[in-house]
C-alpha cells in the first residue's frame, strides 16, 4: 500500500502545528485521523515515516509528536508585545497608531493570533472594570461577535474602546460604554480593528 505522499504529510504537520497552537499539546491519532480524513493506522504509518526522515520526533505509545515548530515554540515562554498608542474610554479620538514600547507577555496566556497593546484612558469602560491608564491586549481581527469588547474605528478614523453590541429593534449594531453616563454609539459603519482579550492593571496606583 503506497501510504506516503508530501502533500499528505504536510497537511498532517501543519495540523499537528495548529493543534499545539490551540491545546499546547499534540493531537492523538485519533484527533488526526478525525481532521485529515485517513485512517488511524494509515495515521501511524505517516508519522513513523515522518519519524524516520528525522522530520518529526514522534513515541508511539505515549502518542506525543513533536515538530520543529512546537520545538521552537515550546522553547519561547513569552511573547513580545507592541504597545501602539492610547485608546479612548470616553470620547472618541484619533488614534496615531505608533509603537510607544513593548512588554513580555506569557505566550500560555494568550493562545493564538496577532496582538497589539493599547494603553486606556478615559471612564466610559468603568463597569467593566478598565480603568485609566490600564494595558488592554487586543487581538488584531476585522470581525467580533456580539457581546465582546473591541477596538472600533468610525468613518472619521477615530477609535474607541466600547462592547461590540446589536438592537434588535432598530436591527444594526452598535457600541455600548459600559458607564451610564456615556450614550450608547450608533453609526452607519462600525469597523473593529481588533478584541480586547486581557486587561493589565496596577494595583499600586
Amino acid at each position: 500500500m503506497v501510504f506516503k505522499t508530501a502533500e499528505k504529510s504536510k497537511i498532517i504537520i501543519n495540523y499537528i502545528n495548529e493543534y499545539y497552537d490551540k491545546y499546547y499539546r499534540s493531537p492523538s491519532l485519533r484527533d488526526i485521523e478525525a481532521a485529515v480524513g485517513i485512517p488511524r493506522a494509515t495515521v501511524g504509518l505517516y508519522l513513523n515515516n515522518l519519524k524516520a526522515e528525522g522530520v518529526i520526533d514522534y513515541d508511539g505509545k505515549r502518542e506525543t509528536i513533536i515538530t520543529d515548530y512546537i520545538k521552537s515554540v515550546a522553547q519561547k515562554t513569552t511573547e513580545k508585545l507592541n504597545i501602539v498608542g492610547k485608546i479612548a474610554c470616553g470620547n472618541t479620538v484619533t488614534e496615531e497608531e505608533t509603537r510607544i514600547g513593548t512588554i513580555d507577555f506569557p505566550i500560555a496566556l494568550l493562545g493564538s493570533g496577532e496582538f497589539f497593546v493599547l494603553r486606556a484612558y478615559g471612564d466610559s469602560m468603568i463597569d467593566a472594570g478598565i480603568e485609566e491608564n490600564d494595558l488592554v491586549i487586543v487581538r488584531r481581527q476585522s470581525t467580533a461577535d456580539y457581546g465582546k469588547i473591541v477596538v472600533a474605528i468610525d468613518e472619521n478614523n477615530e477609535n474607541t474602546l466600547k462592547r461590540f453590541m446589536y438592537d434588535k429593534k432598530k436591527k444594526r449594531p452598535y457600541l455600548h460604554p459600559e458607564n451610564d453616563k456615556y450614550d450608547d454609539i450608533y453609526q452607519n459603519e462600525i469597523k473593529i480593528q481588533g478584541v480586547a482579550v486581557k486587561v493589565i492593571k496596577n494595583l499600586e496606583g
